[in-house]
């Protein structure tokens, strides 16, 4: 296993020796991809000593992926599987809309849960391949972008 910290975003590469050829010899759709990932992804969050507190939490038509807890920090976490990065890395799925459909998201979970504290949005992006499975934390993902809840 090879863990790299790039300031703060961590990856992992080669984790433990899982083969993930199943998406290639069964012809996975991109719901069972995802929700591999998914898994993939909450279980480097407890790794990284995070509590999940949801799973697909949604409000009306929009979702969060995972909403976890670490020490005083709410954390939205939005998960992006792909199996290959050759034509753009999973992490640029998110967009604009996609930041806006979040933070309603989010806002309505801390309106209904009377939260008060801190929080932040990350991005998990987990990249597979036949014989590699990759994935990239991106913290505070949502601040460094371009596009803001302003």
């Amino acid at each position: 296993m090879i863990i790299r910290n790039k300031g703060d975003i961590f990856e992992i590469v080669n984790e433990g020796k899982e083969r993930v050829e199943l998406f290639w010899d069964k012809k996975a759709s991109k719901k069972q991809l995802g929700d591999w990932g998914e898994i993939q992804a909450g279980d480097w969050l407890i790794r990284q000593g995070v509590d999940i507190l949801h799973r697909n939490w949604r409000s009306g038509h929009k979702e969060i992926d995972i909403i976890g807890r670490q020490s005083d920090v709410l954390i939205f976490i939005e998960v992006k599987c792909r199996s290959t990065s050759i034509f753009a890395p999973p992490e640029t799925a998110v967009n604009a809309k996609k930041w806006k459909n979040i933070g309603i998201a989010a806002t309505d979970y801390i309106i209904k849960n009377k939260y008060f504290g801190k929080f932040r949005f990350d991005i998990l992006a987990v990249t597979i391949t036949p014989y590699c499975k990759q994935i990239m934390h991106f913290k505070d993902a949502f601040h460094r972008s371009k596009t803001t809840l302003y």
